[in-house]
């Protein structure tokens, strides 16, 4: 009674410039007017905010700028699938981990960001730290099997962002995405959290899905009874390492 995956190929998209004019013009011109503002009474703290707003992605695009690839021995990828049916009780939730997958990322200053992350739907494993070694291996035949995710006509899935905007705070991103699964494309926003230490590049994160979203009908027996709920979840805690 059981099923499914994730992989990935991940894409990330950006526009933004990097501008020596823009922050001269900010240093010496608009932050002068603000104290203008302020000597003179009158209400500045929005536009304080505004010239927060506007450097904060300068300053990360020239910490960020590179070319990186993702260290698949550190990277992460897990799905939870959770039990459900009046005799829910009788069953277990699953735990499953994508084993195969690799990627780069291309962070330009001046260009969109590029970015590129495949998993491979036959290496997903079940890794249930409870029940028995045989239970978990036909959790794992059913998931890839034909009534399930059909690795063998789908064996990509994959994560391409089209859009990526930096919020105020550096570390909080919001990324918009194509998702495809077992064959079916869907768009997908995404909370991120990306930490930089030296050329290191940290994203993590969880996303709720919907296995019905992608032709994949829940796991279910005596007649609903006891079956495998339509949500999912999602984790991932993404390393990247500049190579230039």
């Amino acid at each position: 009674m059981k099923n499914y995956i994730v992989g990935f190929e991940f894409s990330l998209g950006l526009v933004h410039e990097q501008s020596q004019v823009a922050r001269f013009f900010l240093q010496r011109k608009f932050f002068p007017c603000i104290a203008a503002f302020a000597a003179q009474g009158i209400y500045w703290a929005p536009l304080l905010v505004l010239a927060v707003l506007i450097v904060c992605p300068i300053e990360l695009l020239a910490q960020v700028a590179g070319i990186y690839r993702v260290d698949t021995k550190d990277s992460h990828v897990e799905i939870h699938l959770f039990k459900g049916g009046i005799l829910g009780s009788l069953a277990d939730n699953h735990l499953i981990t994508l084993t195969r997958f690799s990627g780069t990322a291309d962070l330009s200053r001046t260009s969109p960001w590029r970015a590129e992350l495949s998993g491979y739907a036959d290496s997903l494993k079940v890794i249930d730290p409870w029940g028995d070694p045989s239970e978990r291996k036909d959790v794992q035949q059913t998931m890839l099997g034909p009534q399930q995710l059909d690795v063998s006509q789908f064996p990509v899935i994959g994560l391409h962002s089209v859009s990526f905007d930096p919020t105020g705070e550096d570390s909080a991103w919001h990324l918009t995405a194509d998702v495809k699964l077992h064959g079916v494309t869907r768009k997908e926003n995404f909370a991120l959290d990306c930490h930089l230490a030296g050329d290191q590049l940290r994203i993590h994160g969880k996303k709720m899905l919907k296995l019905t979203d992608f032709n994949i009908q829940p796991y279910s027996r005596a007649f609903g009874a006891v079956k495998i709920k339509n949500e999912f979840e999602v984790t991932y805690d993404i390393v990247l390492n500049r190579v230039n």
